[in-house]
């Protein structure tokens, strides 16, 4: 599947520019998680498809303390076929796990998830870092 990558140099599994160009946004107002999430949303508006821009919308429901919705979709997306990378997975696992009350388990998934990944800064940002490094 084709693909784009953020600031960062993670990929963005999208056919969409946009989409990625959106989602790349977002993590950049992670400071402003209702900017982010406006991001987010055009980001989903450009592909549905886009599981890394759900989850985060998740995370910033989370830190407005509602997820509801989204979360089940969420769900709903890592249950379906891989439509992403490993990173992109384990990356809406660990925010799925953390918006069903599980910190602990987000936190130290996280963790891991940092060694192998340390750019990937809405993970950090929501283990309790503001940058991966």
């Amino acid at each position: 599947m084709p693909g784009y990558t953020d600031h960062l140099g993670l990929v963005i599994t999208t056919d969409s520019a946009q989409a990625a160009a959106c989602y790349a946004r977002g993590l950049q107002l992670l400071a402003d998680s209702r900017e982010a999430g406006v991001m987010w949303r055009a980001a989903l508006e450009s592909d549905p498809s886009l599981g890394i821009a759900l989850a985060a919308l998740v995370w910033s429901a989370t830190v407005d303390d509602a997820p509801g919705d989204l979360l089940t979709a969420l769900e709903d997306c890592l249950a379906g076929p891989p439509v992403s990378t490993r990173r992109e997975r384990q990356h809406m696992e660990i925010i799925a796990i953390a918006a069903r009350g599980d910190r602990d388990r987000a936190h130290a998934l996280g963790l891991d998830h940092l060694r192998e990944f340390p750019e990937d800064v809405l993970v950090a940002h929501l283990i309790g870092g503001h940058s991966a490094r």
